[in-house]
């Protein structure tokens, strides 16, 4: 009997060190940052939450949207330069906003969050924003030639999701609403709702023209990735109820990057599955 207990107990920890080298590895590849240099004005960061920065020609303005967490935020403060900064979050996470406090005189856009709200999804340490879009508002402002557009587009990763337009550059900011070849994810307290986000994965595809899709995580791609987004939602949903197709569902999707007990193909399923009850 006292064998049989080491045995198990050896199982487990095998088991548990197995999994927390896995989760390692993952927030690893979560958290690595990675520069790509798109023309002099403007830089692509991908990795923790994607960012861009676009500067003016002058150096002296730069648009930041989305800010990372931790030290991939203090990664990406080394290397803006500018005093007057204007900072987009496309949404309330805290890996999108984690890195706001850093720029203390910076304005702040994003959608209308209430304040506790912001708090919850973003830690209380994060700067609140400045100006708050209503969802279906659009701001425009301009970087130089460069015409930017900020759009909430309303309810789906959270209650209240902004877009950004460069329309020179036709590059489209996403933020969670795609995750490019990642499981997405899924988060109820802060308003997750699969059926509108779908919905405006839709409507994003005919409102802007779109070259370049800077996803909130995965790698750059086009507008494709909009529709591979909505796909993905598509076949989970049909899949509801049907062990044959979550099957054929699951290996579909198998190389999609996911996250220990964050996202991965079963914790969509699950949500969608509350979602109808």
């Amino acid at each position: 009997m006292k064998k049989a207990l080491l045995i198990v107990g050896l199982i487990i920890v095998v088991v548990v060190a197995a999994g927390g080298v896995y989760f390692w590895r993952a927030y690893q590849k979560f958290m690595m940052v990675e520069t790509i240099v798109v023309d002099p004005r403007l830089t692509i960061y991908i990795g923790c939450g994607n960012s861009i920065v676009l500067t003016s020609e002058d150096g002296s303005s730069a648009l930041i949207v989305d800010t990372k967490m931790k030290g991939a935020a203090t990664s990406l403060k080394s290397f803006v330069k500018a005093k007057n900064i204007t900072i987009v979050n496309t949404h309330s996470h805290f890996d999108h906003v984690g890195g706001n406090a850093l720029y203390p005189q910076a304005t702040i856009i994003a959608g209308a969050y209430s304040k506790n709200q912001w708090e919850e999804d973003g830690n209380k340490f994060s700067r609140y924003p400045d100006i708050r879009l209503a969802p279906g508002e659009e701001k425009i402002i301009k970087i130089d030639t460069e015409t930017v557009h900020i759009y909430n587009t309303g309810r789906a990763h959270t209650g209240n999701d902004v877009v950004v337009y460069l329309e020179n550059r036709k590059l489209l900011v996403t933020g969670d609403l795609v995750f490019h070849q990642w499981h997405p994810a899924l988060v109820a307290q802060s308003g997750t709702n699969v059926a509108s986000w779908m919905r405006v994965l839709d409507a994003l595809s005919g409102k802007y023209q779109v070259r370049t899709l800077v996803p909130g995580h995965g790698m750059v791609t086009n507008q494709s990735a909009l529709t591979a987004m909505k796909d993905y939602f598509g076949a989970v949903s049909d899949s509801v109820g049907n062990k044959n197709k979550q099957a054929a569902v699951k290996e579909k999707y198998k190389d999609y990057f996911a996250f220990p007990g964050v996202f991965g193909f079963n914790n969509t399923l699950k949500y969608i599955q509350q979602e109808r009850k």
